[in-house]
């Protein structure tokens, strides 16, 4: 620096020591620690008093008057004050800056830094939809394309619910690498943001979804030590609802069946989390995509803490409820409204340039009460706003690149934000040529407009190998296939965006061939010779014996029929095989028989209910599957003729198979079997006298067989 070595060639002072020592600098320097010591407790003082980085002018003036700067004007014992403390701060930077005194000042954050936890539903049924992770991934991925407030901190969490089984599981766990549940840097996002990705797909916590720890571990997080930001919220990733254990007893959080667990759990969220939070001014923001609980969701946000007079937050925290494929756009908007980062000016004529190929705008104007404004497009276009209130929102559809600007009769404040989705453009090569051209549009509005266009980092994989290219709207960028088939694959993203936009991107697929064409050279005629030409077309109808007009493919009519036949003689059969078999179940106990529930033709389920309080005999009954203690029973897989699942809501459920012949025993000592008239045990008859009539039985003797049951309908022959 320029000012230490003025010093050191100057005064020959190049170390702590030696300042301290000079005469010129004698005392200085303790004092100047002195200072800083007392500045950097007073400023811990205020901090926690008025709850805010900034002090506003009232806060100065209770300040002054504590620190006794004599009976002065109000205004000229702040200025004294300030300018007091103004030539301390100035004297220890610059001894700070050249000797570098070990008395480092707090770092200073963006006035809209926030301390976010994102927690990752990372349950069971986020395997059964495969857009679920790969919207989780893009959702993560997409954190490095918001401008993140300087000073702003991350943490990830995978959630799932606390598993005892196979060594045991817990309900959260930290997913990036070396994170150990502190918060990182934003600002160092785009260094380990991958390693957060690479653990979708794991299984680092229990199958089932425990909304009540993943929150509450989050609020923990953000009251240590480490959050430093007075801005805090959640963002809650989930495909489903709360459901912490129906496999009793495998979550060892709680106590009890799996509906009192999860009783237990919701309790806990409503009773003690969410309070907690919302006494720390902890945003709770749910992101719901799949089959989930939305008015669990709705419940979660009002509960946790909310903006304060002061925010510069548009909107209160809300449920959010996205298709997977709209997750990362989701994410980026709720955090671009928590942090603020829309553009804020005042002014009675505010300008407010927009992109041509942003699909919408947003204008957020604080105004006097009742006062209204106009927003003046770049192309005579104009929208009255105000009449009512101090603060009113103006979105724009499809805005008209250029200069808008609002006016009013007296200063505003505006903010404003726009919004715009872009995709990778690939175009295959012209035959004979390998170049592949690589753009980037946008989505949605077919502008053709590139200014202000940001930098795009486009990924493209072809055939597995991966390239990254930097491109602008306008520009193209050439790439080169192999001989062959080339499957190739873009991916567009920004890295830094210095403007007030919201962007999302669209993936491109696209198969391209490249062959080598090969060229036949025709020698010319020369004048001398005299150009022959042959032709060489053959009809067949003249010349049918010859090998070029013989069709090895003459398939006679009628084998075609028979083929035809046979497909939908399968077809037909495969249809049948779906329905349960007819006859009827029997279900008895020690007892005896209890009832008899009997299969319909062409039912594919059915289900009953077994009711231990009522008559012998009676006990059974046909049922809804929704029904609590009912059995449903559906087509068997494998070897076996029937699925009996059950009972609903008992937290005992099960999968049973029956085998036609066999006896299988459900919950509280009840057994079931099938009969259909052909599964019943050979009837022994003597050899000596075999037409006596004991020893007969058809089906007008024996009750168990149906008479009116007809010939079997899953047999393709019946």
């Amino acid at each position: 620096m320029i000012s230490d070595t003025i010093v050191q060639h100057c005064f020959d002072l190049k170390t702590v020591d030696e300042i301290s020592k000079s005469r010129m600098f004698n005392g200085e320097l303790n004092k100047a620690i002195d200072a800083y010591n007392f500045i950097k407790s007073l400023r811990f003082a205020t901090n926690i008093s008025t709850n805010k980085n900034r002090l506003d002018f009232e806060a100065q003036i209770e300040i002054s008057k504590k620190a006794k700067l004599g009976k002065r004007t109000t205004k000229k014992s702040v200025e004294m004050m300030m300018k007091k403390l103004t030539n301390i701060f100035l004297a220890l930077l610059l001894i700070q800056s050249l000797f570098g005194v070990e008395a480092k000042a707090q770092e200073h954050a963006n006035g809209n830094a926030a301390d976010v936890v994102i927690l990752v539903d990372f349950s069971g049924s986020i395997t059964d939809d495969p857009r679920y992770p790969e919207a989780e991934k893009k959702a993560l991925q997409n954190l490095v394309n918001v401008s993140w407030p300087a000073g702003s901190n991350i943490a990830i969490l995978a959630f799932g619910a606390a598993d005892s089984r196979n060594g045991g599981k817990p309900s959260t766990f930290p997913m990036c690498k070396d994170q150990n549940e502190v918060l990182l840097s934003a600002s160092t996002i785009d260094t380990w943001i991958d390693s957060c990705v690479k653990t979708i797909g794991t299984t680092p916590v229990g199958p089932m979804t425990d909304h009540n720890k993943a929150i509450k571990k989050a609020v923990e997080i953000l009251s240590s030590s480490n959050s430093v930001n007075s801005s805090k919220f959640v963002l809650l990733m989930t495909d489903g609802k709360l459901d912490v254990d129906n496999l009793n007893p495998v979550n060892p959080d709680y106590q009890g069946t799996g509906e009192e667990k999860d009783e237990q759990a919701i309790n806990e969220l409503f009773l003690e989390v969410l309070p907690e939070a919302r006494s720390k001014g902890i945003q709770i923001w749910p992101v719901g995509f799949g089959d989930v609980n939305r008015i669990e969701l709705n419940g979660y946000a009002p509960e946790g803490g909310q903006p304060g007079p002061d925010s510069c937050q548009r909107e209160i925290p809300r449920a959010v409820i996205a298709e997977p494929e709209d997750l990362p756009y989701e994410i980026n908007k709720i955090i671009r409204q928590v942090t603020c980062l829309g553009e804020y000016k005042q002014g009675d004529n505010v300008d407010l340039p927009l992109p041509g190929y942003a699909d919408s705008a947003t204008v957020n104007v604080k105004h006097g009460e009742g006062e209204e404004f106009k927003i003046l497009g770049p192309n005579g276009e104009e929208i009255n706003g105000g009449g009512q209130g101090t603060e009113s929102t103006v979105d724009i559809p499809n805005p008209s690149g250029g200069n808008w600007q609002v006016v009013s009769d007296s200063p505003v404040t505006v903010g404003y934000w726009w919004e715009s989705s872009f995709e990778p453009v690939i175009t295959c090569p012209v035959e004979g040529s390998n170049e592949v051209v690589v753009s980037v549009i946008p989505s949605n509005n077919g502008s053709e407009s590139t200014a202000s266009s940001p930098i795009f980092s486009v990924e493209v994989i072809i055939n597995g190998q991966k390239q990254v290219v930097d491109l602008e709207l306008g520009e193209t960028e050439l790439l080169y296939l192999d001989e062959g088939q080339n499957s190739i694959v873009a991916d567009a993203s920004v890295q830094s965006l210095d403007q007030p936009g919201i962007l999302s991107f669209i993936s491109t697929e696209e198969d391209c061939a490249y062959s080598i064409a090969i060229e036949t050279t025709i020698p010319e005629v020369t004048e001398d010779e005299e150009e022959v030409v042959v032709d060489l077309t053959i009809d067949c109808e003249l010349t049918p014996d010859i090998e070029e007009c013989k069709n090895d493919l003459d398939i006679p009519w009628w084998l075609l029929l028979l083929l035809a036949l046979t497909v939908l003689l399968i077809l037909w059969y495969l249809w049948s095989k779906r329905y349960l078999r007819t006859g009827t179940f029997v279900i008895s106990n020690n007892s005896g028989e209890q009832g008899r529930i009997r299969v319909l033709k062409k039912s594919t389920s059915l289900a009953f209910n077994v009711n231990e309080d009522a008559e012998q005999g009676s006990q059974v009954t046909k049922s809804s599957p929704e029904v609590y203690g009912t059995y449903e029973v559906t087509k068997g897989k494998k070897g076996s003729d029937f699925k009996i699942t059950g009972p609903t809501g008992s937290g005992n459920a099960s999968e049973r198979v029956l085998v036609i012949g066999d006896k299988i025993s459900l919950e509280d000592g009840y057994q079931v079997e099938f009969e259909d008239g052909f599964n019943r045990k050979p009837v022994v008859i003597d050899a000596d006298n075999p037409f006596d009539s004991d020893n007969l039985s058809d089906n007008f003797s024996n009750p168990s067989v149906d008479l009116e049951e007809e010939s079997d309908d899953d047999s393709p022959f019946s």
